[in-house]
């Protein structure tokens, strides 16, 4: 069991392959709200993915805005919030994918989240 609360230790983690890993503070608030866009169409992530990549561009200059105006059109069309693109854009789609497809969600709340591995 490994407990992480940054991104680059939840990759770490997962490249491991830890049987069970406690995600703690925004990154598990944030992994909790991205965690549908792993039961979305291939269209809608790749929407989503094109989304977040053109934002990301013009976000220096508008302090991030221009995600939250970008993604909106996404999230009606995808069924996803906008804080849910939001929270996957800081922690990395592929990431998000990846962590989904090989654990299942345990316990999820209060700034708390615990994934186990999946048997094969």
């Amino acid at each position: 069991m490994t407990t992480v609360s940054t991104k680059e230790q939840l990759e770490k983690a997962k490249e491991r392959k830890e049987p069970e890993i406690i995600i703690i503070g925004q990154l598990a608030d944030n992994l909790a709200k991205a965690k549908k866009i792993a039961t979305l169409s291939a269209w809608a992530v790749a929407g989503i993915v094109a989304v977040v990549g053109v934002a990301a561009v013009a976000a220096p200059e508008t302090a991030g805005l221009s995600l939250a105006f970008a993604a909106a059109p996404v999230a009606a069309i995808s069924g996803m919030e906008v804080a849910a693109i939001i929270a996957a854009a800081s922690i990395g789609i592929a990431l998000i994918l990846a962590v989904y497809k090989e654990y299942d969600e345990v316990e999820a709340g209060g700034g708390r989240l615990v994934l186990r591995r999946k048997s094969k």
